[in-house]
């Protein structure tokens, strides 16, 4: 038996389950981001970064260091792959160099049937400042 992250005991069966289903995810965002940017990597930052790290929640967490991946047709293919794994989100966070310090934590959940916008666009370049979603809660 294995601890959740709420202080329960789950299964061996439930955890890998569940790590299986997070990898899936993981790997499709990676395959579907790839189209879009470079990904972090040992040699240095990249456009994104879908976190390898499972804790046993049912979320994939994708730091984006590009503001181009946050257009809304980026974000709705996102929405299509998150929608094949029922009960599970992207936490898709704001995290651009050289604003790690004076931007505050922001971003986007996107889940299978809407997605909460966390963004505070005041802090992008005027170019980013309209950007908005369909399927949309704040």
């Amino acid at each position: 038996m294995r601890r959740s992250m709420k202080g329960g005991r789950v299964s061996e069966d439930d955890y890998y389950a569940q790590f299986e289903i997070f990898e899936r995810l993981r790997k499709e965002i990676n395959d579907l981001l790839s189209q879009y940017g470079r990904a972090d990597s040992l040699s240095g930052l990249g456009d994104y970064s879908a976190h390898a790290d499972f804790l046993q929640s049912n979320q994939v967490k994708v730091s984006v260091g590009n503001l181009d991946l946050l257009r809304p047709s980026i974000v709705a293919q996102l929405q299509a792959v998150v929608r094949k794994f029922p009960g599970w989100e992207i936490v898709y966070t704001v995290a651009v160099d050289g604003h790690f310090d004076d931007w505050p934590d922001m971003g986007l959940y996107i889940r299978p049937h809407e997605i909460i916008d966390e963004l505070q666009r005041q802090y992008f370049p005027k170019e980013y400042q309209n950007i908005s979603y369909a399927d949309l809660r704040y």
